[in-house]
C-alpha cells in the first residue's frame, strides 16, 4: 500500500542567510546563490548522468532506449541541459519514425518510515504535446507499477522541475515511464536529468525486488494478479501486464470496429455524452476514466454494425493460469469476453442484459 507523504516544514537556511524550501536542497541547482544548498548531500542519492547511469537501469528491449548525451551531440532539442549548460549530460528518448517507449528504474530503496519523507527531485523536457513522460512506483518484481504522476500540458520545448514526496511500507523501485510518438514533421524528443533522491529514501542491498512467490502471508495481497500474465506487444519485447485504470490512456488495449459505426472510447465519467443511461462515475468515483462503448439509435443499426471490439496485445502465461478481473455496467446488451490461442477463437464468458 502507498501513500503519500507529508512534506517537511522546516527551512534549510543558506550561507549568506537565505532560507529554502527543504525540497530545494540538493538538486543539482544553486538555489541559494552560494551554493550551500549544494555542499551537504552525501546522504543523497544522486545522478547526473555524467559518468552513466549511476545507480539506475532501464529495461532492456530490441528499441533504443534512453540514450546519454548533452546539448552538442545532438541533432534535435534540447541543446542544453536544465543549468543552460551545453556541455552536461542527460538522459533522451528521441523518435524518427513510429513511437518509442522505455522505462528507467532507480534502485531498490526500504520501505520508509514516518520521520522522514523519501522525496525524489527531478527535471524533464518534452518537445510534444503527445510525449509523455510518467513515474510511479513498483514493489515486486513484474508487479502493477502504481502511477504517482505524468507530465500535463506544461511548457513545451523547455525544462521544468518536478517534487515527488512518497511513502511505501514495502520495498520499491521508482520507475521513469517515457512514450513519444513521432511525426511526419520532425523528430520528437523527452529528456530526464538530475534526479535526486532525499536521504528519506535509504537504499536496500537488493538488486531486485521480490518476486510475488517469494512474499509472505503477512504482507498486504496484490487486488489482481498481474504476476502470471504478460504482454508482447509489437517491437516491444516482453513485458509484464499492469493493472489500467485508463487514468492516463487506454493502456495496451485498442478499438477495432467491424464496420466503422460505433467503437470503444476512453473518457471521464462526467465528460462522457448524453445518453439515457451513460454512466456518471467509474466503478471507483465520478473524477475516474472508462471504457465505454454506445449508439442512441442503436436499433436502426445492423447486426454488424452495432459491433465493436476492444483487443488486448498477446499474452503469455508465465505461471500455472492468468487471471482477468474488471468491472462493467451494461443495459440492452451483449457483452462477451472470448481468447484467442494460435488464431483460434474459444468464447470465455457471456454477459447479456436487456
Amino acid at each position: 500500500m502507498l501513500f503519500w507523504a507529508q512534506q517537511g516544514t522546516e527551512a534549510f537556511q543558506c550561507g549568506n542567510g537565505l532560507s529554502l524550501p527543504p525540497d530545494n536542497v540538493c538538486d543539482f541547482t544553486d538555489q541559494c546563490g552560494d551554493k550551500s544548498d549544494e555542499q551537504q548531500c552525501s546522504s543523497y542519492e544522486r545522478c547526473d548522468f555524467e559518468n552513466g547511469l549511476c545507480s539506475m537501469t532501464q529495461d532492456q528491449s530490441l528499441q533504443l532506449g534512453w540514450t546519454k548525451r548533452n546539448g552538442m551531440t545532438g541533432l534535435s532539442l534540447p541543446f542544453y541541459d536544465h543549468n543552460g549548460d551545453m556541455s552536461a549530460h542527460f538522459l533522451s528518448l528521441a523518435s524518427k519514425v513510429d513511437s518509442t517507449s522505455s522505462d528507467l528504474r532507480s534502485r531498490v530503496f526500504l520501505p520508509t518510515n514516518n520521520q522522514h519523507t523519501c522525496q525524489v527531485t527531478f527535471y524533464y523536457f518534452s518537445s510534444q504535446m503527445s510525449g509523455k513522460l510518467m513515474a510511479g512506483l513498483q514493489t515486486s518484481c513484474g508487479g502493477p507499477i502504481q502511477h504517482l504522476w505524468q507530465n500535463t500540458a506544461g511548457l513545451r520545448n523547455q525544462w521544468e522541475r518536478n517534487v515527488m514526496n512518497v511513502q511505501s511500507n514495502q520495498k520499491f523501485q521508482v520507475v521513469f515511464q517515457g512514450q513519444i510518438i513521432s511525426t511526419p514533421e520532425q523528430d520528437e524528443v523527452i529528456a530526464i536529468d538530475d534526479i535526486s533522491f532525499s536521504s528519506g529514501c535509504l537504499p536496500a542491498n537488493d538488486e531486485i525486488l521480490p518476486c510475488p512467490e517469494t512474499l509472505t502471508m503477512e504482507q498486504e495481497p496484490c487486488h489482481l494478479d498481474t504476476s502470471l500474465c504478460s504482454s508482447d506487444s509489437t517491437d516491444e519485447g516482453l513485458r509484464l501486464y499492469q493493472v489500467c485504470g485508463f487514468e492516463f490512456d487506454m493502456c495496451d488495449w485498442e478499438s477495432e470496429t467491424s464496420a466503422g459505426q460505433i467503437s470503444w472510447m476512453r473518457a471521464k465519467a462526467r465528460e462522457v455524452p448524453a445518453l439515457q443511461s451513460t454512466l456518471q462515475q467509474d466503478q471507483s468515483s465520478d473524477e475516474g476514466y472508462y471504457l465505454w462503448v454506445g449508439a442512441k439509435d442503436a436499433s436502426t443499426l445492423s447486426q454488424l454494425e452495432s459491433r465493436a471490439y476492444l483487443n488486448s496485445s498477446v499474452c503469455h502465461c508465465l505461471g500455472k493460469s492468468c487471471h482477468l478481473q474488471f468491472f462493467y455496467s451494461m443495459e440492452n446488451s451483449v457483452l462477451r469476453v472470448g481468447l484467442y490461442n494460435n488464431k483460434v477463437r474459444r468464447n470465455l464468458h457471456l454477459f447479456q442484459i436487456h
